[in-house]
Formats: C-alpha cells, sequence, structure tokens
C-alpha cells in the first residue's frame, strides 16, 4: 500500500486532496525507471496521483513494467537503451514534465566516456523536451557539483550557491568519486546553460548526498543491494571479526527524501536560470561515521551483533573533518523541512538488504 503521509508532512500549505487533484490530470516522464533513486521517484509520484512514463533499457523494462502492473494506464514504460542517442519522441508523447534522473554511474566507465556520457544525455535529454514543448524539468544533481571531495574534507559549509572546483587532471588525480562528481558538474552547468538559451524551461535541481534507503518497487536488482547502499550493506557482511571499514564522505541522504525533493519540485514556482532553483537534498542529522553506525547496530538491533565488525576502540573516525551542509534551499524552494536523521538512513538500508535477502534466498554473510 502506497502512503501519502510524507506529502502532508512536507506541503503546509497544500492539501493532500488538492495536490492529488491537480497532479492527476499530469503524466511525468522519469528517466532511469529501474534504478535505485529513479524507482523510489515513482513510487512517490504514483503516491501522489501522477501518472508515470519511466525509461528504461530493453534488457529491463519487462520487469520494471511488472512491478507496477496493479496500477494500470497510470504507469508506461518506454523503451530507452541509451539516454544519449536513442531516438526520444516516442517517450515523450503526451507528457507533462521531465524528472530526469537516469546517469552513468561512476566506476563504469573510463573518465572521458563517462563525462561524455553525461553531458550528451543531459543535452539530448533536454532537446527531445523542447521538441515536445515540456517545459518543467527536474534534474537529479549531486552534492558533489556543489564540491569536490577535497572541498568536502574540510570545515566548511556548502550551499545551493557553491559549485565544484574540479577539474580534468584533480578528477583524474581523484579517482572514481572525483571523476563521478565532475561529470555531475558538468552535466549541470550544461543544463543551466541550456536553460539560459531557452527562458521557458522551468528547472530545479535536487542535489542528494550519498543515498541510502529501501529501494522502490521498479528496481532490477538480483542481489541484496547495489549503488551506494552496498556501503551500508558492509556493516553486516563479511568475515567475523573484519574492522570497521574505512570512513569516507559521510553525506547520507535518505532515497525517499531525495526523491520526495523531485515530485515536489514540481510544484515549486517558476524562476529562470539566473536565479536558478537548486535544492541542497542533505538534513543537519545526515552526516555519521560507519563507527557511530556500527555502535549503533549493536544496541538497537542485537540480531545483527555476529553480523557487525569489530570495534577495536582503535578507529579514528572524526567528523570535524567534514564539511556541514546548508539545506535551506529544501524550505525555501519546496517548504521541506525534515530530513530524515542518520539511524532512520542506515536501518531502512539494513531492512532493505534484509527483505531482498530474504527474497533471494542468500544466507547472511558473515
Amino acid at each position: 500500500m502506497m502512503r501519502f503521509s510524507a506529502f502532508g508532512r512536507a506541503v503546509a500549505h497544500l492539501s493532500l486532496s488538492q495536490f492529488i487533484s491537480t497532479s492527476s490530470r499530469q503524466t511525468v516522464l522519469v528517466t532511469g525507471a529501474s534504478g535505485f533513486l529513479g524507482s523510489v521517484v515513482i513510487d512517490e509520484l504514483l503516491a501522489a496521483g501522477y501518472k508515470v512514463r519511466g525509461t528504461a533499457r530493453s534488457a529491463k523494462a519487462p520487469r520494471v513494467q511488472k512491478a507496477y502492473e496493479s496500477f494500470g494506464n497510470r504507469f508506461q514504460i518506454a523503451v530507452v537503451d541509451d539516454l544519449a542517442t536513442s531516438d526520444l519522441t516516442d517517450a515523450f508523447k503526451g507528457v507533462d514534465a521531465l524528472i530526469h534522473v537516469g546517469s552513468p554511474l561512476a566506476g563504469k566507465a573510463p573518465q572521458d566516456v563517462l563525462i561524455k556520457s553525461a553531458v550528451d544525455g543531459m543535452l539530448h535529454v533536454l532537446d527531445a523536451a523542447v521538441k515536445a514543448n515540456v517545459t518543467k524539468i527536474v534534474v537529479t544533481a549531486s552534492v558533489l557539483s556543489l564540491a569536490s571531495p577535497a572541498q568536502i574534507h574540510s570545515s566548511k559549509t556548502i550551499g545551493a550557491s557553491d559549485w565544484s572546483d574540479e577539474t580534468d587532471e584533480s578528477a583524474t588525480a581523484g579517482g572514481v568519486l572525483a571523476i563521478y562528481g565532475l561529470g555531475k558538474k558538468l552535466a549541470e552547468k550544461a543544463l543551466w546553460d541550456y536553460a539560459t538559451a531557452h527562458p521557458k524551461l522551468d528547472v530545479a535541481t535536487v542535489h542528494p548526498g550519498f543515498l541510502y534507503g529501501a529501494p522502490g518497487c521498479g528496481q532490477v536488482i538480483d542481489k541484496p543491494v547495489d549503488g551506494t547502499n552496498g556501503y551500508v550493506y558492509q556493516l553486516i557482511s563479511g568475515p567475523a571479526g573484519r574492522p570497521v571499514p574505512g570512513q569516507g564522505m559521510p553525506a547520507a541522504t535518505h532515497v525517499r527524501d531525495a526523491a520526495l525533493l523531485h515530485v515536489l519540485a514540481l510544484k515549486a514556482a517558476p524562476s529562470p536560470a539566473s536565479k536558478p532553483k537548486r535544492i541542497v537534498a542533505v538534513g543537519p542529522d545526515g552526516l555519521f561515521t560507519w563507527l557511530q553506525a556500527v555502535q549503533w547496530l549493536y544496541e538497537a538491533r542485537s540480531e545483527l551483533r555476529s553480523r557487525l565488525p569489530k570495534v577495536t576502540g582503535e578507529e579514528t573516525h572524526n567528523l570535524g573533518e567534514w564539511s556541514r551542509w546548508d539545506s535551506s534551499s529544501a524550505k525555501e524552494i519546496v517548504g521541506f523541512e525534515k530530513f530524515r536523521g542518520w539511524k532512520k538512513i542506515v536501518g531502512d538500508s539494513i531492512d532493505g538488504a534484509l527483505k531482498r535477502e530474504k527474497k533471494l534466498g542468500i544466507a547472511p554473510t558473515q
């Protein structure tokens, strides 16, 4: 059963019945429907009363369609094998708005290929939207277009007006995360340049941190977790006595919060590209260390104790070494105030993985 409570909490000035009434006449195209965030965006759109068309590669499209078959004609699938080159004419027919989630994943391609694919995919989708007279556009960006990993590893506060200083040279030296961030930065730059050249477009971007939580109905996955959820899953998978994982960028976003912000952005007041609607999606309680997570799980989820890493007391995890995030743009642009905290983020990620383990008949790894 889909729940609508999140919408009632997030938009006090608009009743749920009004929200659904105005949404039910609109069809939203969502790229990346088979992915983690894309599937949750679709869940939230359907819960809010929208009709949805999702894009997916031909190999995954039948499974996505089947996942939403109970919604009848409120959900359709559009087969798109390459967002940068495929003909998108049919995908955009009868569409009122676009939520562009699909993007190349970190580590899946060489640097030049990943960056070119991210930018070309953005521009190709925007061209198709303009041809179809779709002007309401919400795009999944990233905190990594606001700041590079090096900038994030500092004591500064990062907000909606900031931009990453990542370059080709620094990304090459920085590795997978830096390369991914450069692709997100350049794709977003291309988006705002395009919006400036096409002033009828009404664009918003959502900037989540590392996404965690349970996947949506339509995510196509044949293992317990995929993508960033793998970082949380490593807390309950692996050999006994293993150490707590080394600390990476601690900025976390619950996937349901990120998805809801995309949906709410469809209702945001229009704004020109000169005043960009950039929504920072890392809440004040979205920063945590793996050591904190392991210690909390040990107390809160005693049934998992045998699966947790061993705490030695020699861990050096320190949140003081990392930036903070100014998420006031979420309230200012879409009225969103209450982000889920890190314990909810970790707990829901673990529960999603355990549910998937059970469904797949996978024995716990420990």
